[in-house]
Order: structure tokens, then C-alpha cells, then sequence
């Protein structure tokens, strides 16, 4: 938190269960606070600062922009488009400024909202003249003017108060381009530029202009001080409302619900001024969401995709964000798309330069040693601070775990008729008996055997609450089916008694049910109204389930990291937890779609069932070789359970040495001396939690004074 405090980029890794979300949170609180108490006070001292001069801004600009002076914009790119706006922008009267094109390129110049995107006249929030004679507005590109070039002088006319965008090309006017639409209309509108392969220089009225503008126009510069808006300015956007000041993606949405409600119960002690936080992700009411962006917000959590929804549509600018946090971010980097969004997001944030204007990135989860992790802190990051708490391999030492062999081969229960089991049917059109000794019936056998030996392992072990994971959806549907066989035939369909329903009662968290639903069913889990939750990696990323004592995997992940995931849900704050593989002895045939949101699985065809190398949606899997790889990443062999489901002796002697069960605190004796040391110490943190608060308050009120000196 320190390091956050400092004001530093910092990348972190940490074991799942480690207080990540605590980590940034309470300083980026901390820092959203003492900035509006700032803002507040200079407000309420009447510290109206004058809006400085207009140039190109160096923070507002996309990364192959080049800016010098001010007033030279250069984009070296042959094949890229790169672009930026000015630092004023003008919401009354007439104004203009010149352009002067300084090399052969590409160029379109015009005027653009802080909504809008930087390549210029490409969206619903700006409008451009380009070289080649084209205007153009929400992409739509015509005939206007004249094509201008090298030493041509274009100017760009704004009559914000009769809605009105027109150009000049060497001082002759080329009639009107564009009228401003309704959501336009007395809104600061910017200079802006977007380049390719070229080179242009700006005047905004410092010095004379190459041609007189028009009459009643005057540069940005000479415009009426009330009308003028800086884009650099901390406190409100484009049309007054109070912007972000904060940023935090998480990749679902349960993730972030879950991280909104840690920032909302710790920012309810802040008051003078009170900090607002907003949650925005889809299957909440988009009205609520829109209201309160209106009534301006400091906080922002969310999903990618639903940020970025609302900064296109222009109901949120994300211009005066000071903190972009990326929680979970190898999960939330893991695909081109998602990338691709949150770099998105990041082209609409103001990269500010030193001091407390500067832009501050955090980058947080279980594991950052991806390349793909290596490259985003490139282009997001400025000299991270790397945190590494054995992330990338550790698991608490309070997880135990055990995996149990399966071979069709030899268990033969599979063959039993009673309780019915359910597969994915992945092998649907080939013709398997009992007597089918071949790889695809071993492959059918230990699916059916996977859901027996679960019923003899939570029989064996009395449990009464654990979460199950599975690969796939489909998997998890299919594991509800069985549990529910077991336990009578009917689903969880909400509380009816206090307490759990069945012995074998469950819920499903999965990415294919809806928001509603997914809610509804973990919040039963905590309460106990189920025993068992049944998951998929991406549902359950990041779910903080106090005190759970078992983690079962029905398959192990495709990837070890993920094992670390799953895993982490036990030993949590200092609790024991045990975590069961079951683990076939045989390849198994598991679907592997390899078209994004095809579910092959539901009416399979032949063609399906093929695998991803004979162009179907289907791989083997071998199991044996995924133990393997997560015995590397935990470091050690892990335990085989006994014939009967029974921990081996070893672990057996490690919880009698400990003391307690699982999901228990570990040695009652041993945390009592603890909590007793806790309680000398009090003193001592509480008088230094004080000095700390001071020196911040120091720290920032010095920034404030000489960060722009």
C-alpha cells in the first residue's frame, strides 16, 4: 500500500487470498479522497484557476503521436493513424484556429469532445476535414472542399452558439460542414488531429494568424474566459458532472461485484467530502447506471467491455482518471479481445506527466509472469515497482493436497446402473458396451466413474460445504444433474428452510447462467443453504468464501496456473483447506470448441466430435502429465488418497500436529498467543497509522505547492 501511496506504477503478484483487493483499494481510496478534499478546498477558497493557453496536449494523445513544442504534431507511422487534441476546449462563442500541413502524409484536422476518440471525425463526438477533400463524422466520409497538402494552411472554424462547424484552406472558406448535433450543443469542443506518415503545425491564436479568420471569429486563445474549458482540469467533464478519478476492470462481473462491495464497506467511514463509487457491469439497470454518472461518481468498477460501452457512448469521460488499476489482469489479458478493450480504455485516459497530475497504473493478481503480462505492463506501465509474494507457484501451507487415481480399468462401478450418471457426449455416435475395451470406451467409463468415486469422497469425508470445479459449463450442468439424482431429483430454486436442503444439495456458478441466477446461487453457498458450488475457472476467479474447508477438481485445469486458482479458495486467513484431484488414469475425449460461442455439445454432429486437428471441437486430454505439471508448480508430489477415499497417514499426523479440522483456524493454542501479541502491539500500529496519515497529509500539500515549479 505504501508503494501505491507513493504514487508510483506498481505490478503485483500475490498468492490468491492474500488481501489483493484490501492492496490497492484502501490506498486508491485514500488518494480519490485527499484529491477531492483538495479540489473541494480550493473551490471553496474561490481558487478558480484561468485556463492556460491552448497547445497540443502531450498526455491526451496516442502513443505514436509525437508532440514538440506545443504545436508541432508529427506520426511517423506508414501504415497506423495516430492522433490528439488540444488543451482547451470551447463551448461558446466563435473560434478558430490554423493548421499548417509541414510534410506529405496523411491528415484530417477538426474539432472533437472529450468523448470522443482520437482518430478525429471517426465517432458520434467528432468531425474532421482530411487531405484527401473528404469531411467526415461517425465514419461517414464525403466529398467537401478541396484536398489539401504540403504548406497548406487549413482552418477550422467552431460556432459553438449556432451549432456550426466549417473550414478554411489557405484563407478561403469552404461553406459549412457539419451542424452540431443535439448532445454537442454547448459542450466543450477541442481541437483535434490525427496523422499518418506526416507532419503538422497549430496556431491557436498566440501568434497572428497566416489568414484573418472570419468575421466575429477570434482564435481559441482570445476566447471569452467563461467559455473555455482546460481538458486537464481535475474536477468535472465536458458538461460539469464530476469524472472518475479512479478505474478499476476486473474480467466478470462477479469479480466485480464482489470488489465494488469491498470499496463501498471501506469508504463508508470517509466523509468531508464522501466518496461515490458506481459499479458498471451488464444485467444491472442501465437508467440507475446513467443517473448516477450524471450526478458524477469518483470510482469506477467494471468489466471491460461495459467501460468501454459507456466512454464510446460519451456518458462517461475517463479524462481525469488518476488511478487505472487491472485486477486479476492475466486473466483479464488472457484473450486478443479482451486486450484490446482495455488498451481502449486506456487510449481515452489523460496520460498526465509528473507530480500529482501523473497517471498512476496498478497492475494486480495471482500470477504476472505471462509474456503476454510482460508486454501490457510495457505499454501501460512508466518504471513499475514489481511486487512478487511468490506469486507465480505459491499456495498457503495451510492447503493440503490429495488427488485420488482413477482407472475404468480396474474400478468397474462405472458399469452400475444406480445413481444415474450424466456426460458430455462427446462420444454420442460410437457404439459403446460395457465390454468396449477400446480408448473411446475408456474414455466414456471414466466419465461415468468420475461422478461415483465424488459421491464416495464427499460421503467419505462429511462434507457439508466445498466448491467443485469442472471444465466447461456443459460439465458443471451435467455434475448438478448427478448431485441432484442423488439428492431426489430436484434443483435448488431458492431458500425454503433454514440450513442445507439435501445432503448432496447444489448450485451452479457458471459463465452460461444469468447475472440473477449466478448472484442468487453464490450468495446461497455462503449462507449455507447449499453444500456444494460447482464451477468454471472464469466464474469463480477471484470469489472470496470465508473459512471453506474443500476444493474439489473434477478435471484438472488446461493450464497450471489456474490450478493455483482453484486452489486458493482454501487456506484463507490462516484457515485449513483440502483440495481433492480426481484424476483419470486414461485419456479422456473433453470438448475443446475452437469457435467463440459455438456450444457444440448441446446437439453435437459428427463433424463435433472430431478433434481440433481434424477440424472438430474435441482434444484428448492427459491427465497423468497435468499432475505432473502442477506437482512442478506447488513444488512437491502430491498425496494419493487411501482405497477408501481416507487422507494418508501423513497428512493425518500434520492435522493432529496443527490441530483443527478443515476450514478451521489452525492451533487454537498457538492463535491465542497471537491474538495476545496483537493486543500489546495495538498501541504502537495505531500511533504510527496516525504519523502515517500526517506524513501523506505533508506529502501531498507539498506536491500541490512546488509539483508544476
Amino acid at each position: 500500500m505504501g508503494l501505491i501511496l507513493g504514487g508510483g506504477d506498481v505490478m503485483a503478484a500475490a498468492e490468491t487470498g492474500s488481501g489483493k483487493t484490501g492492496a490497492f483499494a484502501l490506498p486508491v481510496l485514500q488518494i480519490v479522497h485527499e484529491t477531492r478534499r483538495r479540489l473541494a478546498e480550493g473551490a471553496s477558497a474561490g481558487a478558480a484557476a484561468a485556463v492556460p493557453p491552448c497547445e497540443l496536449s502531450a498526455d491526451d494523445r496516442d502513443a505514436l503521436l509525437a508532440v514538440a513544442g506545443g504545436m508541432l504534431a508529427q506520426a511517423r507511422h506508414e501504415r497506423a493513424w495516430a492522433g490528439g487534441r488540444g488543451t482547451t476546449g470551447v463551448s461558446a462563442g466563435k473560434v478558430y484556429y490554423e493548421a499548417t500541413v509541414r510534410d506529405e502524409g496523411l491528415c484530417r484536422v477538426g474539432w472533437s469532445s472529450r468523448d470522443a476518440g482520437r482518430d478525429v471525425g471517426t465517432d458520434k463526438h467528432s468531425f474532421g476535414y482530411g487531405g484527401t477533400g473528404k469531411k467526415s463524422h461517425d465514419r461517414k466520409f464525403e466529398d467537401y472542399g478541396e484536398a489539401f497538402g504540403l504548406n497548406d494552411t487549413v482552418g477550422c472554424l467552431l460556432d459553438a452558439d449556432g451549432g456550426a462547424v466549417s473550414f478554411t484552406k489557405n484563407g478561403k472558406p469552404l461553406g459549412e460542414a457539419f451542424a452540431l448535433p443535439p448532445h454537442l450543443r454547448g459542450r466543450p469542443m477541442y481541437p483535434s488531429v490525427v496523422l499518418k506518415n506526416a507532419e503538422i503545425e497549430f496556431n491557436f491564436g498566440a501568434s497572428p494568424f497566416k489568414h484573418a479568420p472570419p468575421e466575429g471569429y477570434t482564435g481559441v486563445d482570445q476566447a471569452d474566459a467563461a467559455a473555455k474549458t482546460s481538458g486537464d482540469a481535475d474536477g468535472g467533464g465536458d458538461a460539469g458532472a464530476r469524472r472518475p478519478l479512479a478505474v478499476v476492470l476486473e474480467p466478470t462481473r462477479d469479480l466485480a461485484e464482489q470488489t465494488y462491495k469491498c470499496v463501498v464497506d471501506f469508504k463508508a467511514r470517509l466523509e468531508s467530502p464522501a466518496i461515490d463509487a458506481l459499479l458498471l457491469v451488464g444485467g444491472i439497470d442501465h437508467k440507475h447506471q446513467v443517473q448516477s454518472l450524471k450526478k458524477g461518481t469518483d470510482i469506477l468498477v467494471g468489466t471491460p467491455a461495459r467501460v468501454l460501452d459507456f466512454a464510446k457512448s460519451g456518458q462517461v469521460d475517463l479524462g481525469g482518471v488518476k488511478c487505472f488499476v487491472l485486477d486479476e489482469a492475466d486473466r483479464l489479458l488472457d484473450s486478443t479481445g479482451a486486450r484490446d478493450e482495455v488498451m481502449r480504455i486506456f487510449d481515452r485516459v489523460s496520460k498526465r506527466g509528473t507530480g500529482q497530475d501523473r497517471l498512476q497504473v496498478l497492475m494486480f493478481s495471482a500470477t504476472l509472469h505471462s509474456p503476454e503480462i510482460k508486454d501490457m505492463s510495457g505499454k501501460l506501465c512508466v518504471d513499475p515497482t514489481w511486487v512478487d509474494l511468490k506469486g507465480r507457484d505459491f499456495v498457503p501451507e495451510t492447503v493440503d493436497h490429495v488427488c485420488v487415481v482413477v482407472d475404468p480399468q480396474e474400478d468397474r462401478s462405472w458399469l452400475q446402473g444406480l445413481p444415474k450418471t450424466f456426460t458430455d457426449k462427446v462420444h454420442s455416435f460410437e457404439e459403446l458396451g460395457p465390454d468396449t475395451r477400446t480408448k473411446e470406451g475408456w474414455s466414456e467409463a471414466v466419465k461415468r466413474l468420475k461422478q461415483r468415486v465424488l459421491h464416495r469422497l464427499i460421503d467419505q469425508h462429511k462434507m457439508e460445504q466445498c466448491m467443485i470445479f469442472c471444465r466447461t459449463n456443459f460439465d458443471c450442468d451435467n455434475l448438478e444433474s448427478f448431485l441432484c439424482e442423488l439428492g431426489g431429483g430436484q434443483k435448488f430454486r431458492g431458500k425454503k428452510e433454514s440450513g442445507p436442503e439435501a445432503a448432496y444439495s447444489c448450485c451452479v456458478l457458471g459463465g452460461a447462467r444469468d447475472m440473477a441466477e449466478r448472484r442468487r446461487n453464490l450468495q446461497a453457498f455462503k449462507d449455507g443453504d447449499v453444500r456444494f458450488l460447482i464451477c468454471t475457472d472464469v466464474a469463480a476467479r477471484g470469489i472470496d468464501i470465508q473459512g471453506l474447508p474443500y476444493v474439489i477438481n473434477m478435471t484438472l485445469p488446461d493450464a497450471s496456473e489456474d490450478y493455483i486458482h482453484r486452489v486458493g479458495r482454501v487456506g484463507r486467513a490462516d484457515h485449513m483447506g483440502l483440495a481433492i484431484s480426481i484424476v483419470s488414469a486414461v485419456e479422456e475425449k473433453v470438448w475443446y470448441c475452437t469457435k467463440k460461442g459455438y456450444k457444440p455439445w448441446f446437439s453435437p454432429k459428427p463433424a463435433d466430435v472430431k478433434t481440433n486437428g481434424e477440424g472438430g471441437h474435441t482434444v484428448w486430454y492427459d491427465e497423468p502429465k497435468a499432475l505432473a505439471e502442477c506437482e512442478k508448480r506447488v513444488g512437491h508430489p502430491i498425496a494419493r488418497l487411501n482405497e477408501d477415499m481416507s487422507l494418508p497417514e501423513e497428512i493425518k499426523a500434520k492435522m493432529a500436529k496443527q490441530g483443527g479440522g478443515y476450514g478451521e483456524e489452525r492451533g487454537g493454542a498457538q492463535n491465542a498467543e497471537v491474538a495476545a501479541r496483537i493486543d500489546a502491539i495495538r498501541p504502537v500500529a495505531k500511533h504510527l497509522a496516525e504519523l502515517e496519515v500526517r506524513v501523506q497529509h505533508s506529502f501531498h500539500h507539498l506536491k500541490q505547492r512546488f509539483g508544476r515549479s
